[in-house]
């Protein structure tokens, strides 16, 4: 578990740019704002327009980019109690951006956001608990903070929440509750959280926090998240069509998914191509079938990652 956590709080600082970057450019053209009106309402002191200038000079948005200097305007903002400064002022001692790389800092300015009600933040502060960056770890904070996220419907937190329920953290198992788990996983899996789709395919399989085992299920979640290229997933769906769980048995399509695993490295899907004999007990018919398979499973992601980049 830990290192996923590792992961997930690393991804924190990437997130809390891009989300905050997208709810509004770094110019505010949808107020019709000027950036020399922005810069002036800034200088007057008023903390949303010294985070748009902020954001201005961290990416060079119309003013030559200067990080100290957007350091410096998010500071103001944030010490105004204005909570998505706070959030990227977090980001920025995170990160070391324009300011002296502080993981106790990132902390600081993530709690008085997260106390805001700010779901991001409060995402943020479970991740500093699950890793002991900044803090002591600490798996009730760690609840805590991700409870408050996924109760506002933050599909990461909901995700890192279900996985925390069903797996060991620092070797303490107290907390380990599997009705949560599966509540919390079928959350963020609906919206669309890859990991959580495998992990609540996991669940299914082994009837973990449910009222029976449920292959179907257990089928419908891990080929949701195989199909958008999750390996261990892959590896799993697999071994479902090679067995005929929950699915209608089928040796070609059991190939083309552990296949399709091996080749991101994921040990499973190697293992289960090799002890299963798959190469030697396929039909050269059925053989071909499962690479035929992986090429258009290929294509497709192809196509569609070509698509998503256009856009």
């Amino acid at each position: 578990m830990e290192p996923s956590h590792v992961r997930r709080l690393g991804a924190v600082w990437m997130v809390v740019v891009a989300l905050l970057f997208s709810k509004s450019s770094a110019l505010p053209q949808a107020e019709n704002n000027s950036l020399e009106s922005v810069k002036a309402a800034a200088e007057n002191g008023d903390p949303k327009a010294q985070y748009d200038l902020a954001k201005c000079y961290e990416r060079g948005a119309g003013v030559e980019q200067d990080a100290r200097k957007a350091a410096e305007y998010v500071t103001r903002s944030a010490e105004q109690g204005y909570a998505n400064a706070q959030v990227l002022l977090g980001s920025y001692f995170g990160r070391g951006l324009g300011v002296r790389k502080d993981p106790q800092e990132a902390v600081k300015w993530y709690r008085k956001a997260a106390e805001q009600g700010n779901a991001l933040a409060q995402y943020a502060m479970g991740g500093f608990y699950s890793t002991g960056r900044g803090v002591s770890k600490n798996v009730n904070e760690v609840i805590k903070w991700w409870r408050k996220a996924a109760e506002q419907n933050y599909a990461d937190a909901q995700a890192a929440l279900g996985e925390l329920y069903f797996t060991p953290f620092s070797d303490s198992t107290n907390h380990i509750n599997f009705r949560e788990a599966a509540k919390w996983l079928t959350k963020a899996a609906e919206q669309g959280k890859v990991a959580a789709m495998n992990n609540l395919g996991l669940l299914h399989e082994q009837g973990l926090g449910m009222d029976k085992t449920d292959f179907q299920q257990a089928a419908k979640w891990y080929q949701a998240a195989a199909a958008k290229g999750d390996a261990k997933a892959q590896a799993s769906i697999g071994l479902l069509y090679l067995d005929g769980r929950g699915v209608e048995y089928d040796l070609s399509r059991g190939y083309m998914w552990l296949k399709l695993s091996a080749a991101q490295g994921n040990i499973v899907g190697t293992k289960y191509i090799d002890d299963y004999h798959l190469p030697r007990k396929l039909s050269p018919k059925e053989l071909a079938e499962g690479d035929r398979l992986i090429t258009e499973f290929q294509s497709k992601t192809k196509t569609d990652k070509a698509g998503a980049e256009a856009r």
